[in-house]
């Protein structure tokens, strides 16, 4: 709920919703002006704060936190199809949250955004494909220049001192990465063709597949651990009942958070489903957005499987070597369909694969393992030999099924 808390904590926004005098009046339109993407939820905000008239506009805390409350509850007691409303639930169609928490553990309602300013949530979001098509592992340290890593796999360890070990091998000094910030978040750019392992500050190991994005602290809050994922991850969280650990998908603002436990998180954009497999541990699964709030138990051997269009969460029991088997290079399949094998492919070797006939491959299912450590040929090879189907290498970056 970034765009509604930002204005509900400006003490000069809701000075010109409750106390308008012409210079807060003059400052506002001219902020629209120069903020035309922000002017419908502005206008909309606005009209929601005066129906609801809180008495002070100078607010604390907890009492920006009723407001906001009122705010949900508001939109949610209205239940018809008005202007206001229909902007809300379009503006948050992706708003859902979807928290994975340890049994016994507490659940937060993580406010990193507020609480690191230095965070820009934008330029994160502005990592493009075409970073993740480039040949080298990008390793990003606030906002100096990117360190180009060219490995297949590579290793990346934070030690207790801040500094930054790069494949065993090469170490960068933590003295340059304090740049007197109080949270510094670095990224880590996997590309198409190339996995990654980085060991956090605080132990926990995190495996990155093709063609992921990975943002985290040069250091962890004092009551959280809250690292952003676009892409797929195998997550080992080291136990701290102190400190949960939550991961946020950059796209969607889904959130998981886990006190120590395994578990596999695949959030690619391209992907219609945010799906987060369980290996260890017991979480707790809360699909919530400001319509509504479901809960369910995820143990182990277990799939959440969110989906972005119907924005509803199915708990299954699954297969886990099916979503975890990546990080030793292989593929493992059970009736999946051939178009989503072909799309981890075009991942994991950085090719295209095209289909000659895409609506007969619809209705392809394949079961079977695939060793992504051969050759993209031997693999295609592999692949094809339980189907009718067949391959023709164009180059070596492209490849036809028919």
């Amino acid at each position: 709920m970034e765009l509604y808390s930002k204005y509900i904590e400006n003490d000069s926004f809701l000075s010109w919703v409750y106390n308008p005098t012409p210079e807060t009046t003059n400052f506002w339109k001219d902020y629209v002006l120069k903020n035309p993407q922000e002017k419908e939820i502005i206008y909309a905000l606005k009209e929601i704060l005066i129906s609801i008239k809180p008495e002070d506009v100078t607010l604390s805390e907890k009492e920006k936190q009723e407001v906001f409350t009122k705010l949900l509850n508001e939109i949610d007691a209205k239940n018809k199809p008005n202007k206001v409303y229909s902007f809300v639930k379009r503006t948050y169609k992706y708003a859902a949250i979807l928290i994975l928490v340890l049994i016994g553990g507490k659940a937060v309602v993580n406010t990193i955004f507020e609480k690191n300013s230095d965070f820009n949530f934008n330029t994160i979001s502005e990592i493009s494909l075409d970073s993740l098509g480039k040949s080298n592992t990008q390793l990003i340290i606030g906002s100096r220049e990117p360190l180009l890593i060219d490995r297949k796999k590579s290793l990346i360890e934070y030690t207790k001192h801040g500094n930054v070990v790069l494949n065993e091998k090469d170490t960068i000094n933590g003295n340059i990465l304090n740049e007197g910030k109080n949270f510094l978040f670095n990224k880590l750019i996997v590309p198409f063709g190339k996995r990654s392992k980085i060991i956090l500050p605080d132990g926990s190991v995190v495996h990155l597949n093709a063609g992921t994005k990975f943002v985290f602290p040069e250091k962890f809050a004092s009551n959280e651990r809250t690292v952003f994922l676009s892409g797929e991850a195998f997550f080992e969280v080291v136990t701290n009942k102190e400190k949960p650990f939550v991961v946020k998908t950059i796209e969607e603002k889904i959130s998981i958070e886990v006190l120590g436990t395994k578990f596999n998180v695949s959030a690619y954009p391209i992907d219609s489903d945010i799906l987060t497999v369980l290996t260890e541990g017991k979480v707790v699964v809360v699909e919530k957005n400001i319509f509504k709030t479901q809960r369910a138990i995820l143990k182990p051997g277990q799939l959440a499987s969110w989906n972005k269009n119907t924005e509803k969460a199915n708990v299954r029991d699954v297969n886990t070597d099916n979503y975890t088997l990546w990080i030793q290079g292989l593929l493992h399949f059970e009736s999946e369909s051939i178009i989503n094998i072909v799309r981890k492919m075009e991942r994991f070797y950085n090719v295209k694969i095209i289909f000659e006939n895409m609506s007969g491959a619809k209705s392809i299912n394949v079961s079977g393992k695939l060793d992504l450590n051969d050759k993209i040929e031997q693999t295609l090879e592999n692949l094809t030999a339980t189907t009718e189907l067949k391959f023709e290498i164009i180059n070596d970056k492209k490849f036809i099924l028919k």
